[in-house]
């Protein structure tokens, strides 16, 4: 298992550059050009470049005897392969050290969470029948972004 500056268990396992992540934005360095002719056409503006953000899959388990140090992030519940009984369910995540805290559903965007009660929770609701998989994401104060790996659960009223 790698380990990042901190010494916090976790593998670097991709980046990205979507214009959706909350990341400062940078922009191209700027040369001395010649000026041009205007030709009368409206210029066009090509879209800004986001900073490439690297994702730390955070990957050591919770230990129920020990306090965990700072970062950690876990989907607590739907626990692994659990069948949900509505198609309403309180997402629980357990994380420390987190500035902010992003779940996404079945791959699609990145959603915000709310912290209540030392955890922080997505409320899912309308809740299609099938599988489904999550994925959990924080930022911490400092900037880093770490991850959890993927969990299934399913639907089926």
């Amino acid at each position: 298992m790698a380990t990042n500056a901190n010494d916090t268990p976790g593998t670097v396992i991709n980046t990205s550059t979507t214009s959706d992540s909350p990341v400062r934005k940078t922009t191209p360095s700027r040369k001395t050009k010649t000026p041009r002719k205007s030709t009368g056409a409206p210029r066009q503006r090509t879209p800004a470049r986001t900073a490439t953000v690297a994702e730390i899959l955070f990957t050591a388990l919770p230990n129920p005897s020990e306090q965990p140090v700072p970062p950690y992030i876990w989907i607590d519940h739907p626990s692994q392969d659990e069948r949900l009984l509505g198609p309403i369910y309180n997402v629980r995540m357990g994380i420390g050290g987190a500035q902010a805290t992003e779940i996404s559903i079945d791959g699609g965007e990145w959603l915000p969470c709310r912290l209540t009660s030392g955890y922080w929770w997505y409320d899912w609701s309308a809740i299609k029948p099938g599988k489904h998989t999550l994925v959990a994401r924080m930022r911490t104060p400092d900037g880093r972004w770490y991850r959890t790996p993927v969990r299934h659960c399913e639907y089926h009223p």
